[in-house]
């Protein structure tokens, strides 16, 4: 290639704003921090970066594997779920790309064992974004126009992830696993919190504290749950509003059963928020051991301390910010992505 500069074809959106159109904002971010060439034709491309492994299957981009014979450019592509339980699947897309990257040690150590070129790049959010704001719960009401009466001293519970499937909005996505979330919320008692929650396609879990009588407040349009209509284009906000509802948040659980990341791991340690999660995805690459359970009971034991002892969770808090911080450093993300680029062979 001589000194000309690299060129890279960046592949897949999701044209909603939501976690691919994030992964190729970030992706197209670092690889021009790195003085690669983002170019718009394929035909003139060293090398095409796929943010979202799974558009290689679909028939439809099968002609990427064609002008790949024909002009030899590389295929680098970001496995963004858990592809350990996909067991077809890794066959599949190992045909198809010259490299991946992911997101958590396992799937590194996994992909690793199977003689696969990976290399390990958290998804990046950005601590200039997600962080602690020197606001109060009151203020913060104020500011997104939220009746704080609703939330007075009551420990705020939240979940801002979509978890109805998108075919069948009165269904759960399995994988995030939204009634163990419900289950959780029914131990707990009723007059000592309230449930946030946030973002589009939340109909099955909305619908089940209607039906469970869980006390909960939904920051959005609520008109197309009551509507049974997909929000995906209504429910969708902006990161420095979600950073607000991160700051008003006392405790953010995750009850996935499989995960690639998730993002919202990172996006709660930097912003300071205390955080239990099943273990999936980077999870124990970030949180400290204690704030991930296995059950219900764990995480209802863990929560009632907090209502009685808050302070006890500090150290915890640090630690994860501590090391989410580390990790989502600017320069050490460039490096990882040129590595992964210059690398792939």
């Amino acid at each position: 290639m001589g000194k000309s500069k690299i060129k890279i074809f960046v592949f897949g959106k999701d044209n909603v704003g939501w976690a691919i159109d994030k992964l190729r904002d970030n992706s197209i971010y670092f690889l021009r921090e790195n003085k690669f060439e983002i170019t718009r034709n394929i035909f003139k491309a060293d090398y095409v970066f796929c943010v979202w492994h799974s558009l290689l299957l679909l028939h439809r981009n099968l002609w990427i594997q064609l002008l790949r014979k024909i002009f030899s450019f590389k295929i680098v592509a970001i496995i963004t779920d858990n592809i350990i339980v996909y067991s077809g699947k890794l066959n599949k897309i190992r045909k198809y790309a010259d490299a991946f990257i992911v997101p958590s040690a396992e799937l590194y150590s996994f992909l690793t064992k199977e003689k696969i070129q990976v290399y390990k790049i958290p998804s990046f959010v950005n601590p200039k974004v997600f962080k602690l704001l020197n606001f109060s719960k009151k203020e913060i009401c104020e500011k997104l126009n939220i009746d704080r009466q609703i939330l007075k001293d009551k420990i705020i519970i939240s979940s801002f992830q979509r978890d109805s499937f998108g075919m069948d909005l009165s269904k759960p996505k399995w994988e995030k696993n939204p009634d163990l979330l419900i289950q959780i919320l029914k131990e707990l008692p009723r007059e000592k919190f309230v449930f946030l929650l946030a973002g589009p396609r939340r109909h099955y879990i909305i619908n089940q504290c209607l039906e469970k009588n869980i006390p909960y407040l939904f920051y959005g349009d609520n008109s197309c749950i009551q509507k049974k209509q997909d929000d995906i284009l209504i429910n969708n906000i902006s990161l420095e509003t979600i950073n607000y509802l991160y700051n008003l948040t006392d405790i953010y659980v995750i009850t996935s059963k499989s995960e690639g990341n998730p993002l919202q791991i990172s996006e709660s340690s930097l912003t300071r928020t205390l955080i239990f999660s099943t273990k999936v995805g980077l999870a124990p690459d970030f949180l400290d051991p204690y704030l991930i359970f296995v059950n219900r009971k764990q995480v209802c034991d863990k929560i009632k301390r907090y209502i009685s002892d808050p302070d006890f969770f500090d150290e915890f808090i640090q630690k994860n910010y501590q090391r989410v911080k580390k990790e989502m450093n600017e320069q050490v993300v460039k490096q990882r992505y040129k590595v992964a680029i210059l690398e792939t062979s």
